[in-house]
């Protein structure tokens, strides 16, 4: 498992909740109930629903936030039910006030005295996760609402609700004076819908189409790839949606030649390039399953037949913690961390070197 975030320790944790039924009673108090026993709970905001459910935790400790990701990430609310991809956010804070009904809650007062309980609690253990979401079905499908106006109370339900990116807008643009702004990011979080399309941003000028390919064939089968280098920016189109949300979830916000990358997904359109400084390239790639590893600092180099000659190579293009000759024809290589890997990637995957093709795998 993964235990890399994209960004760095937080007291809130954004959580991607995948492989949930339609049935399944997600709310604020069973997210509470969940990570509670890890310390005290601040806010807890659930801001998306249907395929793709997220949800913010706010701790008040640091060292809380990052002993339930540790403990919770890859594991499911339920048996069978909700499995966590948890990143740390980048938010400062919760602003509840852009919500209402189940979809935010304030535990300021209740953390305190409900949290001991609820850490000497097993809420691992099948049967009682069972009880509890009986309990929660019961209970606490809602969750009681805040002082708000009707009017607000259904702009935000359609803004969370809407089925189209257009639809999410007309409804910010609706928004009165006095209503917090909702930041660029949860807005895009809000509004983006997954796609076999992404947009990368801030590509360096150094980087090649060849390179861009290298990385993110890693996480799919690309069918095209549309390289705009006067924009610094390059589409890139899967086979399934699922290697698109592969990549994005793995190289957002990952920094590669000193620029950070921005991903977002993009609706299905026909990349075509508009002027002869644009790269486009199609690929024919089986339909079979892909083996698809974490990114690692440490890799593994094979088909190496002059290992002190790759070793220097390696060195001058990468920042190298250590390199080790495990065979006669195979490395390991100890990164400085993952955007050094990336480079390895990105300029060595299927080199040629003395009629000899190396391969690339993490560790």
């Amino acid at each position: 498992m993964n235990n890399n975030s994209r960004d760095p320790p937080s007291k809130i944790l954004l959580l991607v909740i995948t492989q949930l039924s339609p049935t399944f009673p997600l709310c604020n108090d069973l997210l509470f109930e969940q990570f509670a026993k890890y310390g005290d709970i601040k806010k807890i905001l659930i801001f998306e629903r249907g395929k793709a459910n997220k949800a913010f935790v706010e701790y008040y400790d640091i060292k809380n936030a990052m002993e339930a990701r540790k403990d919770k990430i890859g594991k499911y609310l339920a048996e069978g039910e909700g499995k966590l991809t948890i990143h740390f956010s980048r938010l400062k804070n919760l602003d509840l006030e852009v919500v209402d009904k189940s979809r935010g809650t304030d535990y300021t007062q209740t953390s305190s005295t409900n949290s001991d309980v609820v850490k000497h609690s097993n809420t691992d253990d099948p049967n009682i996760l069972r009880q509890q979401l009986d309990q929660f079905t019961r209970t606490f499908t809602q969750t009681p609402q805040r002082n708000m106006s009707p009017q607000r109370n259904e702009e935000i339900n359609n803004l969370l609700n809407s089925d189209s990116e257009d639809e999410a807008k007309d409804v910010l643009k609706q928004k009165t004076s006095s209503t917090p702004e909702i930041s660029e990011d949860v807005y895009n979080m809000i509004t983006q819908k997954p796609s076999k399309i992404i947009k990368i941003q801030s590509i360096d000028e150094r980087v090649t189409a060849k390179m861009l390919y290298n990385i993110f064939n890693k996480f799919g089968n690309i069918e095209e790839i549309l390289y705009e280098k006067q924009f610094k920016r390059v589409f890139i189109r899967y086979q399934t949606v699922e290697f698109a949300q592969i990549a994005k979830e793995y190289l957002n916000n990952i920094t590669f030649f000193d620029q950070q990358w921005r991903i977002t997904y993009i609706p299905l359109f026909q990349l075509q390039p508009t002027t002869i400084k644009d790269e486009y390239m199609i690929y024919y790639n089986p339909n079979g399953p892909k083996i698809i590893a974490p990114l690692s600092k440490t890799i593994f180099l094979s088909g190496v037949s002059e290992p002190m000659e790759i070793s220097e190579m390696i060195r001058l293009v990468v920042k190298v913690t250590e390199i080790k000759i495990i065979s006669s024809d195979s490395l390991e290589i100890s990164m400085l961390n993952i955007s050094e890997t990336l480079k390895i990637i990105a300029v060595f995957s299927d080199y040629e070197f003395k009629n000899q093709k190396l391969v690339i795998s993490m560790k």
